[in-house]
């Protein structure tokens, strides 16, 4: 194994995001918070080169999440590079290691099945991590692990049970307290020797740990039951958060933890916010004035509210802008101009809207379209029928999506979580992890008329009430806030997981490389009817063009047509086209693996809301879909 392991940056952000667990060859560590970053820790001299090459800049975001958050976000970083990416005897100051804990401190050797508490910063190459077990094996009377040649001890491997709360919290698994919670009397700690033995019974029976000194032994049978840890350590969670080191310990008494596998999917569910730059705020000035350490060195220049002029002026010489054109923009910021009301931001509607608009508005200046440039293409182009359907299609051939961790949850996806988010840092920073995809896509505008008249079918209507009425069940059940699903967003949701999965086929592109991004509101302040499907790859992928050419007239409504035919047949028919509720809390109707489904990085709602019969109908009324007649 080499002595340092890598992954992609984006990957520490999400999935590998501080708090999660990640298992590496034969160790398992986790991310560890931001105070540990190497931005937070870095000599004075070495931050400035950090951010330079870390720095994520998305004003319109950060201005989001501070009004979300309620304190300032100024900037976002990307985990850094490695530094022996960089070639020998060329030290890169912007290049260091990301820092990570040594979770779960349970260990246990697989030759004498021994376990062993090991501190959460032991080193990897450290002697610690070697069975030093003078017992005997547990299997027969071979010679201890001790007695061995240093270097044919056993390396430790992590055990594969931990506990978690719904607070986030994370505890090794009580294992001294699990194996004499018997009638034996307990041994002291400090004196108990654990061993975890494999047995021929079948499921968690045939794991036991048992403690040799005094004899006591258990089954992990009944471990992953709701309250099996209630009063078994303490008489709740221990509030530990080991991604925040050993200061991290905070009072959780309303919680008990719930026993679960380190890898299991339930252990780490991110917060993700994500956000395409649009213009203004794509524009090259406007990113420029966006970062901190820029806008303060302007600001510092500043008397009574008025910058330095001649200062400005070389300033924007040397970042290569327009001398008048910054100037101007750093005059309207100062006098707050053009500054959004914070409502702008959280509200997601309106958040979306202005996305929505960009789209269909005129294309950016040729000087500013390295982040965002699109292409209106006329819809009478295309096929009759495509023109009926959809009012506008335009081409995205570049854009800019900024991702951002701004907490995690465990057990219960941060939508079911009552509660808040567990911390990324022991104080709040103005800053948060995030990283760019830049890509390309595909945006649709349905035809307002059509859609109207589609939705007056009383069929269409029954259909969203029954996923409605579930919808509200849980809502109610978890004290969460009823969200209403209206027929264009269940049918416009539909609708691009088809289109997705007939794109994979269709434009070289993996179906995790594309993603959906919905536009759907019945506001009247800020009506939309839209979807955009674009490359959510995080690397050169992204860029290749293969999708915008795919939007062309004669391809597109091909493809569309296609997506439709597909999805008329499924293999689970007639039990999906049938179904009244499937899929996770019976929240998906007419939509399984088989016909509708995507990876769940693709889809904003988890692959959850969705109904094929929206969009074709069924084999007796294919009237009741949208693109009924497209199918006849």
């Amino acid at each position: 194994m080499k002595e340092r392991a890598e992954f992609r940056t984006s990957q520490g952000v999400v999935p590998f995001g501080v708090g999660a667990i990640i298992d590496f060859l034969d160790e398992s560590l986790m991310s560890a918070g931001l105070d540990a970053w190497p931005y937070e820790l870095a000599d004075p001299s070495v931050k400035p080169e950090i951010l330079k090459s870390s720095q994520v800049v998305d004003g319109r975001l950060a201005r989001r999440l501070s009004a979300e958050l309620g304190r300032p976000i100024d900037f976002f970083l990307s985990p850094t590079e490695a530094p022996d990416i960089a070639p020998r005897g060329t030290p890169h100051l912007d290049r260091a290691d990301m820092p990570f804990v040594r979770f779960p401190n349970w260990h246990f050797c697989p030759r004498c099945r021994h376990l062993k508490h090991v501190p959460w910063n032991t080193p990897w190459r450290s002697e610690g991590l070697r069975c030093h077990n003078p017992g005997r094996r547990a299997e027969g009377e071979a010679k201890p692990c001790s007695e061995l040649p240093a270097k044919r001890r056993p390396r430790l491997s992590p055990v594969r049970f931990v506990t978690a709360c719904e607070a986030g919290h994370m505890m090794d698994f009580p294992w001294h307290e699990w194996a004499h919670s018997g009638d034996i009397p307990a041994c002291a700690p400090e004196t108990a020797q654990l061993y975890l033995y494999s047995t021929t019974a079948a499921g968690l029976a045939g794991v036991v740990v048992k403690c040799t000194s005094c004899g006591s032994s258990r089954s992990m049978a009944g471990a992953f039951q709701r309250d099996a840890l209630r009063g078994m350590a303490t008489p709740s969670c221990c509030g530990e958060r080991p991604w925040l080191g050993p200061d991290g310990t905070v009072d959780c008494p309303s919680l008990v933890p719930q026993t679960i596998q380190r890898g299991a999917s339930n252990s780490y569910f991110a917060k993700l916010t994500s956000s395409i730059l649009i213009p203004p705020y794509s524009a090259k000035v406007q990113q420029v004035l966006d970062r901190p350490d820029i806008w303060d060195e302007i600001t510092s220049f500043t008397v009574e509210g008025k910058p330095h002029l001649p200062f400005l002026k070389t300033k924007a010489r040397n970042l290569g802008l327009d001398e008048d054109a910054f100037i101007a923009a750093v005059l309207q910021r100062l006098s707050g101009d053009g500054t959004a009301a914070a409502d702008t931001y959280t509200d997601e509607t309106r958040y979306r809207f202005d996305e929505y608009k960009a789209y269909t508005g005129a294309r950016p200046p040729e000087l500013e379209r390295h982040d965002f440039d699109t292409k209106a293409c006329d819809v009478r182009g295309y096929e009759p029928w495509f023109a009926q359907a959809f009012e506008a299609v335009v081409l995205v051939r570049r854009l800019r999506e900024t991702r951002v961790l701004t907490g995690f949850t465990r057990l219960v996806p941060p939508d079911a979580a009552g509660g808040a988010l567990a911390a990324l840092s022991l104080a709040p920073k103005r800053w948060l992890p995030g990283f760019s995809v830049r890509g390309e896509g595909i945006f649709l505008q349905f035809s307002r008329e059509r859609l109207a008249a589609w939705r007056a079918l009383p069929e269409i209507e029954a259909r969203v009430g029954g996923l409605q009425t579930q919808l509200t069940r849980l809502a109610v059940e978890r004290g969460r806030p009823v969200r209403v699903i209206t027929p264009a967003y269940l049918l416009i949701h539909s609708f691009a997981h088809l289109l997705i999965r007939q794109l994979a086929f269709e434009c070289g592109y993996d179906s995790s490389s594309l993603r959906e991004r919905l536009y759907v509101s019945d506001d009247s302040a800020h009506p939309m009817a839209g979807l955009l499907v674009y490359t959510a790859s995080g690397d050169s992928e992204g860029t290749l063009g293969g999708l915008v050419r795919q939007g062309e007239a004669g391809r597109l409504d091909a493809t569309v047509r296609a997506a439709l035919a597909n999805a008329a047949i499924c293999s689970s028919d007639p039990l999906c086209i049938e179904s009244e509720g499937q899929g996770t809390n019976a929240l998906n109707r007419a939509a399984c693996h088989a016909c509708a489904l995507l990876p769940e990085t693709s889809c904003e709602e988890g692959n959850l809301l969705l109904d094929r019969v929206v969009a074709i109908g069924t084999p007796e009324n294919s009237g009741l879909g949208y693109f009924g007649s497209v199918m006849i």
